[in-house]
This record gives structure tokens, sequence and C-alpha cells, in this order.
């Protein structure tokens, strides 16, 4: 028998031998971390975390400013969903004046004001004198009156990534309070991503790639507003997170993710593809009558010219001057076609020319016929040319208007403005998710204005303007 002083002797000796195996695992599994500018990065490599299949998990994110930056930071979050296998909750579209980027308390506060029913009529009535309720909220109604929220399936289907795996939720209303209360969720089972700035953070799944960044102090962007830093960040940031919801402020930025896996990227590229506004909606209809009714698909050049805010507005001589510039070489290289009926003489120096192109949507739009058409190939009858332009310019056509050189130079220009009213009846039947007597026709105005340039034969763009990019990829995909 062994004495009482020598059995514990041994079991002391067990558990100071089990604690050095264990610490010699730990410090040849688990990666290190080193400081470098202020940024923690991981310094080995591990392979993802991937959470248990215990329950379903999410994420969700807070959208601002306009509908092309909300397309960038939905694109943005549907990847992220992917990529940590999490159910996105997704936002209405919010159409009209919408908020800028600003901090998450602030983000949540409008967010959620704008997106709970309630009786909005009488709260946001105009102010009227001897009622004093018509004067509260000034500032938040202004809000509520430029402002409208679509579900973002009036825009896309979704269903070619549902079918891939993403799992979605459409979400209505924007509150912490509802979101809880629709997911079962208590404090303990959100984590909260607090940004610092509109860019704050990047995702690089090169390790090697971010830490150079930091150990090079290159993690910044040069913005309009000056050089920015961000964060690098590598996946295992928010692959850790075991909370059920991960709840991230703004992820705007198209390049917020630099891939290396090829899953990821093809995923990407499928959520670009998914992201072109559909045409199978009113908003659709309304966009192919149009075009048909300015004479079919590629049938005229188009320009989408933003001048509304800065910092286009202070560039709107120089871009007028680049798009005439650019539009003057387009239209001396095409071929261009004029209709007529059979023995009508007619004055090919005063008509508006179409473009030779295509079949349009329905097959039967005049430019395609055959018969009774002249076609020539001049420079000087090439500014008969048919064009288009979306703008958001308020008075395009105004006898101050800084566009007025173009029409000048190219008589045949059409806006929006001169187009029959009856082609924009489809819209009449879209309205709010929120407020469901709200109209949403005003707000779809600038959309089906930018999906019509889209459908030139060539368009010009306004230099750094992401809805720009975005209506030259429809472009590229509708008819080139």
């Amino acid at each position: 028998m062994l004495s009482t002083k020598t059995r514990k002797s041994s079991i002391l000796g067990l558990i100071l031998i089990s604690l050095i195996i264990c610490y010699t695992l730990s410090s040849i599994t688990s990666p290190t971390t080193t400081l470098i500018q202020h940024k923690i990065v991981s310094t080995t490599a591990a392979p993802p975390i991937i959470p248990p299949f215990e329950e379903e998990k999410y994420l969700a994110y807070l959208p601002h400013s306009g509908l092309s930056n909300q397309r960038i930071e939905l694109a943005n979050a549907l990847l992220l969903s992917h990529m940590l296998n999490r159910t996105l909750i997704i936002p209405p579209a919010f159409l009209g004046s919408v908020f800028g980027w600003m901090n998450r308390v602030q983000l949540e506060e409008r967010i959620e004001w704008l997106t709970t029913p309630k009786n909005f009529p009488k709260i946001c009535q105009r102010p009227t004198p001897g009622k004093l309720p018509s004067y509260v909220q000034r500032s938040r109604c202004a809000e509520y009156r430029h402002f409208g929220a679509l579900a973002w399936t009036d825009l896309h289907d979704f269903s070619p990534l549902q079918e891939a795996g993403i799992k979605i939720k459409f979400q209505s209303v924007i509150s912490m309070k509802q979101i809880k209360e629709d997911l079962q969720l208590n404090d303990t089972d959100i984590y909260l991503h607090e940004d610092a700035q509109l860019y704050d953070w990047r995702l690089y799944q090169n390790h090697s790639e971010a830490l150079q960044l930091l150990q090079n102090r290159l993690n910044y962007f040069d913005s309009f507003g000056g050089r920015r830093y961000y964060k690098v960040l590598l996946p295992r940031h928010f692959q850790r997170r075991t909370e059920k919801l991960l709840y991230l402020g703004g992820i705007f930025g198209s390049t917020r993710f630099n891939l290396i896996d090829p899953q990821d990227k093809q995923m990407q590229e499928k959520i670009r593809q998914v992201l072109h506004y559909r045409l199978d909606t009113p908003l659709g209809e309304t966009v192919k009558a149009i075009v048909n009714y300015l004479g079919g698909k590629g049938s005229f050049t188009s320009v989408h010219f933003r001048t509304g805010d800065n910092p286009f507005k202070r560039e709107v001589p120089a871009n007028l001057k680049a798009f005439v510039k650019n539009m003057t070489e387009i239209v001396s290289h095409e071929t261009y076609v004029q209709h007529h009926e059979e023995n009508e003489i007619v004055d090919l120096a005063h008509h508006c020319l179409n473009i030779a192109s295509p079949p349009s949507f329905n097959n039967d739009n005049s430019n395609s016929q055959g018969a009774n058409e002249y076609h020539f190939s001049t420079h000087q009858l090439g500014k008969r040319v048919k064009v288009y332009i979306a703008t958001d310019h308020r008075d395009p056509r105004g006898l101050t208007s800084s566009l007025m050189p173009w029409f000048d130079e190219f008589p045949c220009t059409t806006i929006l403005n001169d187009l029959p009213e009856h082609l924009l009846a489809p819209l009449d039947g879209l309205r709010d998710v929120v407020v469901p007597s709200k109209s949403l026709k005003s707000f779809l105005i600038p959309i089906v204005d930018a999906m019509v340039a889209a459908h030139g034969k060539q368009i010009l763009t306004t230099p750094r303007s992401t809805f720009s990019k975005y209506i030259e990829e429809l472009h590229r995909a509708w008819v080139q």
C-alpha cells in the first residue's frame, strides 16, 4: 500500500505533467498575434473557423446613402453571409434623399423611425397655424417626405442566390427591438460591430498581403475628403464570433473584400449578376416601353450625367466639354437609318436619326423593319442622331441650365421630361412597404431614367460615380 504522502505526490506529479503537455500543444497549434501600427493581425495562417451547426445564425447591417451605394452594401453583405454561413437579414431598399453614413446609434435611430409603422400622415402633417402637433418632428418629417422604402425583390431576383445556398430573411422594420423579437434574441446573443468611419475596415483572405499592408502603412485610400486609414481584417475576425446575430454597421465599398478563394470569387460574380435590375417587373416594363418609344434598344446613344451634388456639381463644365467631344467622335462612326412612308421625300438634314440596330424587346420596333429606309454614314448628319440623357439636373432645358450647350450641339436629344406620361403608368401601382398609401412613382423616376440610358448603343458616363459605373455594367449586360 502506498502511503498517503506518496499518493499525494503521485497525483501532483500527474497534474504537473498534464499542464506541461497542454502548454506545449497550445504553443504549437495556437496562432500568435503581433501588434502593428495599433492593428492586431494574426501572424500564423489558420484554417477558417466554421461554427458547429447548432442553430441558425444571422448577419445584419445598417444601410445608408443613395440606392447605388445601398446595392454595393447589399452585395457585400450577401458575400459575407455566404462566407460565414449566416442568414442575411435584408432591410428594404431606401429611395429618394437618404441619409449618409453616421455612427451606429444615429443610423439605428434614423432607420428605426422611418421603417416602424406609424400614422405618418398625421404625425407629419404640414405646419398649420393653431395646430401645435403640426410643428413637431419637422426635421424627421422632412426626411420622411423625401424618403421611400421598396422591397429589394422589386428590383432584383434573388432566387439564383437562394438556390446556391445563400439564406435570406427580408426585414421591413429595422429596429433592434423588432429584430430581437423576431429572432427571439437577448443581448448576449448579439455582437455589435462598431465602425469609426465610413470605410472602417477591409477584409483580406491573403494573410501575407494583409501583413505587408500594415507593415508598409499602405492601409489607406484617398477620398474626396482626403486620406483615410482603415483596419485590415482576416476572415477569422468574423468567423470566430459565436453569437446568433452578427450586426455590422455600414458595409459600403467596392473594394471591401480582397478574395483569393476561387469559390468565394465565383459567388461574388454571381451576386454581381443577380443585382442587375430585373426587367420583368413594373419598373422593367416601364423601361422597355420607353426604349421602344425611342426607336428600340441600341438605336440611340446615351449619356448618364451626374450634376446634382458635389463633387459632380463643380465638375459639370469639364464633364460637359468631355461629353460633347466624345459624343462627336462616336456619332461620326455610326451608320444611321431614317424611316419614311412610301413615296415620301425626306429632308435628311432636318430629321432625327436612329442608329441602325437589331430588333428591340418585342421584335416589332420600326428600327428593324428594313423597308422604306435610308441608310447612310456622314459626320455632318451624325449630329442628328438620337441621344438620350439621364440626369439628376432639375431643369436640363431651362434658360439658365448649365446643360444648354449640349442641346445646341445635339438637338435630337431626349430627356425623361420629354416623354409621354402614359409610358410611366406601370409605376402607379408601386407602393411604400412601410406606408402602403404612399406612392413610390416619383422616387423611381431616377432609376427608370438610368435604366433607359443603359439601353443605348453606346453610353457616356460621369467619372467617379458609382451609379454611372453600375449603368455601364447594365449596358454591357443588356446591349453589348
